[in-house]
């Protein structure tokens, strides 16, 4: 019963107004294995009809909430192949569970909080080794061609397959393993494949919940779709002064254009304060550039740059506008595009203001 409320209460805030503290890297204690005979109780929907049984598995599961649509301000997606209600529920499930860590603390959600924009800063992994990076926002990932900060992984399922090793400390073949006897897991896994757990169905399930974390609807977006933007609120004039600077004066549009707020392409900021490569892992002649992530819920994260050397989102702001000057930068190979620019006070105000208003929002805000 305790799994499946859990379940169901990550799935109602999905994508927009979740409730895992930013930066967290670990649940706190091990979960309690839910029994067959525990999660009767858990066996009607919402309305209080059944759903169909899990050929097999002895347990009746919830209907799966229907595919999160992609929000106003985002451009039309990419074909995403054949994704299904059930296994979003499923990777839902897999994103938030510990026991796949070797720790049995340690889960994606934790490192990518939802209510950091899927973001966070540099937990450890699983078996307490440093990260050299911070974890990467993952929403509006539907739109990358290549993952990473480095851009190293071709597809989605390669870069989580990858990073469940890394950082939960076991290949997905042996972590998904001891999940196989959790009635309700099983019941999962036969509703959304057909069969009992496997590694791939796992790195499926989980790439599907990924593909559908969506960051748009933003206040700025609904700014955008006024009819008529001469008749705005003050503090509406603000953001349309900060989105002027943010295409023009600031330049920051050159990097992260409208509307993903990112072109998906690689920039050197001077290694920052590690000595990562970033790029030049796959190409010698990128060394020290990095993928220039969204800026949508920019405002949320914990933590800024690879590295998470910025604290903050105005410290950002003011090291791109300095010239990549500062938190350890080698200015001898910052893109040469990053040119020190001057703002106002106000100016600047105005900028975070816009920045701040890329925040996204529930899909029926106006």
């Amino acid at each position: 019963m305790r799994r499946a409320l859990i379940f169901v209460g990550l799935l109602v805030a999905a994508g927009f107004v979740p409730g895992c503290v930013p930066g967290c890297g670990k649940s706190g204690k091990k979960r309690e294995p839910v029994t067959a005979a525990s999660s009767d109780a858990a066996t009607t929907s919402d309305a209080g009809t059944k759903a169909d049984a899990p050929s097999g598995a002895g347990v009746v599961l919830p209907p799966a909430p229907p595919l999160p649509s992609v929000p106003r301000g985002l451009p039309e997606a990419p074909p995403l192949g054949p994704i299904s209600p059930e296994a979003v529920a499923l990777g839902a499930l897999l994103f938030d569970e510990p026991r796949l860590a070797t720790d049995g603390t340690t889960r994606c959600a934790g490192c990518h909080a939802p209510a950091a924009g899927y973001s966070g800063a540099r937990e450890p992994t699983a078996l307490g080794r440093p990260n050299l990076r911070r974890a990467q926002p993952l929403v509006n990932a539907a739109w990358q061609r290549e993952l990473g900060w480095d851009g190293r992984f071709s597809s989605l399922e390669e870069h989580l397959a990858a990073h469940l090793h890394g950082q939960l400390g076991a290949a997905i073949e042996t972590a998904i393993a001891p999940l196989a006897a959790d009635p309700i897991v099983r019941a999962h896994f036969e509703r959304s494949f057909g069969r009992a757990p496997t590694a791939p169905d796992a790195i499926a399930a989980l790439a599907a919940f990924v593909r559908t974390r969506y960051s748009g609807n933003s206040r700025w977006d609904a700014e955008e779709r006024k009819q008529n933007p001469g008749e705005t609120e003050p503090q509406d004039t603000q953001l349309r002064a900060g989105y002027q600077l943010f295409m023009g004066k600031a330049q920051c549009s050159v990097c992260h254009p409208p509307p993903l707020y990112t072109d998906l392409s690689y920039h050197r900021l001077g290694l920052i304060a590690s000595a990562d490569e970033g790029r030049g892992t796959t190409d010698v002649a990128r060394r020290g550039a990095f993928k220039t992530p969204t800026l949508r819920d920019a405002a949320r994260r914990p933590r800024f740059f690879h590295d998470a050397s910025a604290t903050s989102l105005a410290d950002a702001v003011a090291w791109h506008l300095a010239g990549g000057v500062g938190q350890g930068a080698d200015r001898s190979i910052v893109d040469p595009a990053l040119e020190p620019i001057a703002l106002t006070a106000e100016e600047q105000a105005q900028l975070l203001a816009f920045l701040q208003a890329l925040t996204s929002r529930p899909a029926d805000a106006p």
